[in-house]
């Protein structure tokens, strides 16, 4: 059987059980202009996980680069 998907393994082969309870909360955030996913680190820094939406060059950049640290801050829009 061959299985076309854009999810990741550990999501299919996981059988749909919620993430454990030590694993690192992952989000998606655009930076500038770029949709990457990030797992956070503490309240004011997150580690690039992978891009899902950039430019073909954006992927040479090492600013985006998987496990590069950004650090942000999280702003609430009312």
């Amino acid at each position: 059987m061959t299985l076309y998907t854009v999810m990741p393994l550990e999501m299919v082969f996981s059988g749909g059980e919620p993430a454990a309870k030590d694993s690192p909360l992952v989000i998606e955030m655009r930076l500038n202009g770029v949709l990457l996913e990030a797992e956070i680190i503490d309240h004011q820094s997150a580690r690039i996980v992978r891009l899902l939406d950039c430019q073909l060059s954006d992927y040479l950049n090492p600013a985006y680069m998987p496990g590069s640290q950004i650090s942000f801050i999280p702003v609430l829009h009312a």
